[in-house]
């Protein structure tokens, strides 16, 4: 295949400790993506997925070596191309979308500078040609205010935005592959089926290859050609995506497959765990307002938005409550917000918590109550960037170990008892502890926040798109990990997600957030069977998929018919090409910046 990507017997390995052999990272990796192929490259966190993307780019960590095989992209050698070579490549032939966009924009340049770049070096266009291309750049991906979105620099954007952004710098050097490492997985439906059509359309127009790097076989089942299975540092399983969703063969695929599902009978199974939540509240929202100043966002004054719009939202004591929206709804301004990190502008917020056990501040209790102030413990964050929840001068253990270090009646072996603990309850090794957060993956580090914040025995815990970084096995697992802390601790919880069948397999009631307004408050079960706003009845929509779509014989099985419910659904829904009506106003509901 010499105009495409192939990978052949690619061994990677890592040094051990004096004396020891070194360690396999990739062992026989092998893979091809042709001209215009989409292949989704799936499997849990540390499979090696990422560890063969970096070798495609040459931006191996410098302890990584290559024992053997090969890399090539129409027909060059990948492994053997200097730093010169790799830089023309890097940009142009090879376009990069990365999971977390705003960590790899530079803060202090515009996005329409950072489209300059590839244009001057792969292109040679510059001044009124250069930003003319880039204007038709971000209005290909779905800008409606191309020049406006140039000058905004990328703390001014939405998540959405900023990886549609992130899109149109990956294709401005008109590259013959993009890689995509989990480009969506922190993205609401919407918006993840938004940037996934405009990848598709880019590979349909442009005769793009794309290798598309995920842990959610769902997210990719309409889109990819052939599906690649990785675990341990080996191809499991490969094929056609059908054949590997409707028939897979080894055990990871299958495991995968069936934890991405959220059946209903696990979701029934998880309503019998989490029982019927008693009524008195723990945290109580009346008439909340809180607004930002406009300066520093994108548009003038006069458009600016409230975060948050006179709210009014409770939490019962052991209750799990659900909170959805898309991004610049407002959710992680309403966590801030009942963790006292933010004060609202208007309107109160009440706890009526536990009095604290004196073992959390040097010996110190406050009473319960909000207006007297209360046990900064009780109520825990589990943050939405896991990369910027931890120091990164800091080994983990260190990280884990400094809100303990308040409870002065603790040893430090009971210290590290206890945090050795937690992070086997979230499926980790303690050996893990020992690294730098920059030598974990994103869904390690976010099993880290995780355990740290239920280190100080919380009353409540608000979960901030608590698993979107996790695979879909690992997810399932810290998901039943929290409806079990739930029902042994009565813990009450806030689950703030993107991802449907999440809020539905954790909670008893769901509220959704819509341009800093509740727009709608009901148990589960009566949201997803009759969702009232138009809004809920979106997201439903863009997450659900209706059993009548099933067009496999009712012999596949389980796990067959959700892969071919899947498909079917999603290759019925017509891409989103062009300026028409429908995609003019799904791509305006994701137009808005973080609140």
């Amino acid at each position: 295949m010499p105009d495409g990507l192939l990978i052949e017997d690619l061994h990677l390995s890592a040094p051990t400790p004096a004396g020891a052999s070194a360690r396999p990272v990739l062992s026989g990796v092998g893979l091809s993506v042709a001209p215009g192929e989409f292949v989704a490259l799936v499997g849990a966190s540390g499979s090696g997925k990422t560890m063969t993307a970096l070798s495609v780019l040459g931006l191996l960590p410098p302890q990584i070596r290559v024992d053997s095989g090969s890399v090539s992209l129409g027909g060059t050698d990948l492994l053997q191309a200097g730093g010169a070579e790799l830089n023309r490549l890097r940009g142009g032939r090879i376009g990069m979308l990365y999971q977390q966009p705003k960590r790899m924009f530079n803060p202090r340049m515009t996005i329409g500078s950072h489209l300059a770049e590839p244009l001057k070096l792969h292109r040679g266009l510059r001044g009124r040609r250069a930003t003319a291309e880039a204007q038709e750049l971000l209005a290909g991906v779905g800008f409606d205010d191309p020049a406006r979105i140039a000058r905004a620099y990328p703390h001014q954007l939405s998540g959405g935005m900023a990886q549609r952004a992130m899109l149109a710098v990956a294709m401005a050097g008109q590259p013959e592959l993009l890689l995509a490492d989990e480009p969506t997985s922190a993205l609401d439906k919407v918006l993840e089926r938004q940037i996934l059509e405009l990848i598709d359309t880019q590979r349909r127009v442009h005769g793009l290859g794309v290798l598309y790097i995920t842990h959610d076989l769902a997210t990719v089942s309409a889109f990819a050609d052939r599906v690649v299975v990785m675990d341990a540092g080996r191809v499991q399983e490969e094929g056609p995506a059908r054949t590997v969703l409707g028939a897979p063969r080894t055990d990871c695929a299958r495991e995968l497959l069936e934890a991405c599902a959220l059946t209903r009978r696990r979701i029934e199974a998880a309503g019998d765990a989490v029982g019927t939540a008693p009524s008195r509240d723990v945290l109580a929202l009346d008439g909340v307002t809180k607004r930002f100043a406009a300066a520093g966002r994108l548009g003038a004054a006069k458009s600016a938005r409230p975060a948050l719009e006179n709210v009014s939202l409770g939490l019962r004591e052991g209750e799990i409550l659900g909170v959805l929206g898309q991004s610049g709804s407002g959710k992680s301004t309403l966590a801030r917000l009942l963790v006292d990190v933010e004060s609202p502008d208007r309107g109160t917020i009440s706890r009526t918590l536990r009095p604290g056990d004196g073992n959390d501040d040097g010996g110190s209790s406050r009473p319960a109550a909000r207006g007297a102030g209360f046990r900064g413990t009780q109520v825990q964050l589990v943050f939405q960037e896991p990369h910027d929840a931890f120091d990164p001068r800091m080994k983990l253990f260190a990280s884990l170990e400094a809100p303990l270090l308040r409870q002065r009646s603790r040893t430090p072996e009971e210290r590290r008892e206890r945090i050795h603990q937690a992070v086997m309850d979230v499926e980790l090794e303690p050996g893990l502890l020992d690294r730098y957060p920059s030598q974990c993956s994103g869904g390690q580090l976010q099993r880290l926040t995780i355990a740290r914040a239920l280190l100080l025995d919380p009353d409540v815990l608000i979960c901030d798109e608590a698993t979107s970084a996790l695979d879909a096995v690992t997810q399932r697992k810290v998901l039943d990990l929290l409806l079990r802390l739930h029902r042994d601790r009565r813990l009450s919880l806030i689950m703030i997600s993107h991802d449907m069948n999440v809020i539905r397999y954790m909670s008893h009631r769901v509220a959704v957030l819509y341009r800093g307004e509740l727009v709608e408050l009901a148990p589960t079960a009566d949201f997803f069977a009759s969702p009232q706003h138009a809004h809920s009845r979106e997201l439903v929509a863009a997450a659900l998929v209706q059993p009548s779509a099933c067009t496999a014989p009712v012999a596949c099985g389980d796990l067959a018919a959700c892969a071919h419910r899947v498909i079917a659904t999603a290759l019925r829904t017509p891409v989103l090409i062009g300026g028409g009506p429908e995609r003019s106003r799904s791509l305006e509901l994701a137009s808005t910046p973080d609140a």
